[in-house]
């Protein structure tokens, strides 16, 4: 038998197709998985966020808190720094007093427990995070026509704490940030790094619905706790007069100016729907709380100035 060397066929080793073609088949494929991946695991998550203990939070947050609230210090001498201090306690024990009576309206976990940290800062904020950790800023403090209205926004909070939004949106960040990792071929360091620093603890971003399902349960409690929803309308048209202003600032509370609106309008579907007056007697704020507030923003102001 003779052997003969056959002749191999041309374009054996190639495609007819364009490879840009494979190339997109493929990397849309991968992304589409990698999607469907971090949904599911995102669902399951949340699922599982009810079954963290309470206490781990707490201790995830502890150090973070302390960080976080030395940034606003600020480089004060001893004596100014002693005045602003007992300033602050002034302020924060009336917001955790006003706090623990609207909590036992509110079902909390029995071992849930929530920390009002008042901060002297002109930023329009309020915001919850880890651990029961909730901040309202002097900004914020300042806008508010009434009590009712600083009732609606530490319900708002305390309402994230109960629902156990802020560790559903570090599970979730968590998530991301490794699956980006796999992805792009970058180090465990990068997806630990998403606790390096105070800004991704204390700003933990919630959606669209976690927002709602706060505001839900504290335009509840505004009725339960004043037999009608005043208040909530008083927060809410404040936050609305903010996000016209495009205030970067107010990071947590406000987004895009016809979301504010929308939530406004919810108030008032909630209230008809439940039979709830929408209006009745404001309590305002307290004297002394207005005169703290005035005098931190002179002191901030001379800081500035030094």
């Amino acid at each position: 038998m003779k052997y003969s060397n056959p002749k191999i066929p041309e374009g054996i080793n190639s495609t007819t197709e364009n490879p840009l073609k494979e190339f997109f088949v493929l990397a849309t494929g991968a992304f589409t998985c990698i999607f469907v991946l971090v949904f599911l695991l995102g669902a399951i998550l949340d699922w599982g966020s009810k079954y963290i203990p309470f206490s781990y939070e707490m201790a995830i947050a502890k150090p973070f808190v302390l960080e976080f609230k030395e940034e606003y210090s600020g480089d004060l001498t001893n004596d100014n720094k002693t005045e602003l201090i007992t300033t602050a306690e002034k302020v924060s024990l009336y917001l955790q007093r006003l706090a623990d009576e609207i909590t036992p309206l509110m079902a909390l976990e029995e071992d849930v427990e929530i920390t009002l940290h008042y901060i002297n800062d002109e930023t329009v904020n309020g915001m919850a995070t880890l651990g029961g950790h909730i901040f309202i800023f002097r900004g914020l403090l300042e806008k508010l026509p009434s009590e009712n209205a600083l009732v609606m926004l530490l319900a708002h909070e305390v309402a994230h704490v109960k629902l156990r939004h802020p560790v559903k949106s570090l599970s979730k960040g968590v998530l991301i940030s490794l699956m980006f990792a796999i992805v792009s071929g970058q180090s465990n360091s990068d997806v630990t790094g998403i606790l390096a620093g105070t800004s991704q603890l204390a700003f933990l971003g919630f959606s669209r619905s976690q927002e709602q399902d706060a505001d839900n349960e504290a335009i509840k409690l505004s009725h339960d706790y004043y037999q009608h929803t005043q208040g909530a309308n008083e927060l809410l048209n404040v936050l609305l007069g903010e996000s016209k202003k495009s205030n970067v600032g107010a990071v947590t509370l406000l987004s895009t100016h016809p979301e504010v609106i929308e939530r406004i309008n919810k108030v008032k579907t909630l209230s008809q729907a439940n039979d709830w007056r929408q209006q009745g007697d404001v309590k305002l704020l307290p004297k002394e709380v207005n005169t703290l507030l005035a005098q931190d923003k002179v002191a901030q102001e001379l800081q500035a100035v030094e």
